[in-house]
């Protein structure tokens, strides 16, 4: 009896080993919104996700902001304080009045 008890044993435990992840599971797969990660001149890093109307920016891993979309190009999003502006595929970041800083990755 106890020989057919850790057969059963091994036959569950080589049955749950041998599942297979789920597609999700992996990180963005199947995100329509994936995450591009940026460094500026200025030394800032950027996590840059691009929503349509807005742009969700987490600098240096802190909680994303949420910029929303200003002009009719749609590459440039800004709450007023911080602007991120995208032009014929560069990335600039601004904060304040300073000058904007480029920033190079996606």
């Amino acid at each position: 009896m106890l020989g057919h008890l850790s057969i059963a044993a091994i036959s569950a435990l080589v049955l749950a080993s041998s599942e297979q992840s789920t597609p999700g599971a992996s990180v963005g797969a199947g995100n329509p919104y994936p995450v591009s990660n940026y460094t500026c001149e200025d030394g800032t890093h950027l996590a840059v996700r691009l929503l349509g109307d807005r742009a969700s920016v987490s600098v240096g891993g802190a909680t994303p902001i949420d910029l929303p979309s200003v002009g009719q190009e749609g590459t440039t999003f800004s709450n007023g304080m911080r602007t991120l502006t995208i032009v014929q595929g560069k990335l600039s970041w601004g904060v304040g009045r300073a000058m904007p800083s480029a920033c190079t990755g996606g």
